[in-house]
């Protein structure tokens, strides 16, 4: 993979030249790291601007490039990778100019974070909070007003959603998971092994439909 300046510099090259063998190699990458499908947010694979060999473009101007050159399908995961770092991110006045989103970009960014940011925590509230009570009578949730359980919920929460200036977390795996056979598991010292197990695959859905909503949250259907 080259860097992203080059990279850019192909694809603007292969529509003006009309070179169609060429460019269809190039899109072949832009699948593979802004994947059109929920099966393709795998994660031991680099995704998003990570995928460009040299300096790490910012998401902004993969944006602006996606756009440009009417990449429809990338262009959902392109919004999000845009909107996970937040506000300032978005907006930030030192950015070059090829990546400064234009007012109508800037307002569907802003619009699409808005909304992935409240499924996100309502989703995870749901998930978590509104649980039913847990089979093993040892397990906190058996007491939710416990501090323990308490303590626990609110770590798990944290863990998944993270704090509102660092933009959305929505499609991403928290770091306190770790493998095991049937997807991740919630590492929590308080909370008993089925409970980390229900949350895990809960957690897993909720990702699954927040992905279903990203063309619609950033203005991209209709």
């Amino acid at each position: 993979m080259p860097d992203f300046a080059t990279f850019s510099s192909l694809l603007r090259v292969t529509a003006k030249y009309e070179m169609p063998t060429v460019r269809s190699q190039l899109l072949e990458v832009v699948r593979d790291a802004y994947p059109e499908t929920f099966g393709g947010l795998v994660p031991s694979k680099p995704l998003g601007e990570n995928v460009f060999n040299g300096p790490t473009p910012h998401p902004n101007e993969v944006l602006n490039l996606f756009l440009q050159q009417k990449l429809t399908s990338a262009l959902p995961m392109a919004y999000y990778m845009a909107v996970r770092r937040g506000l300032s991110s978005l907006m930030d006045r030192r950015l070059p100019r090829n990546a400064t989103l234009s007012l109508d970009v800037l307002q569907s960014a802003i619009g699409g974070l808005m909304a992935l940011r409240e499924a996100e925590l309502n989703g995870t509230h749901r998930l978590i909070f509104g649980s039913p009570p847990c089979s093993d009578m040892g397990c906190p949730s058996n007491i939710p007003t416990d501090p323990v359980a308490l303590e626990a919920y609110q770590k798990v929460f944290n863990d998944i959603v993270g704090p509102s200036q660092q933009g959305t977390r929505a499609l991403q795996i928290p770091e306190s998971n770790e493998d095991f056979a049937w997807g991740v598991q919630f590492i929590n010292p308080y909370v008993c092994s089925s409970c980390a197990e229900r949350w895990s695959f809960g957690h897993a859905n909720l990702r699954e439909e927040i992905w279903a909503m990203l063309p619609d949250a950033f203005g991209l259907t209709g």
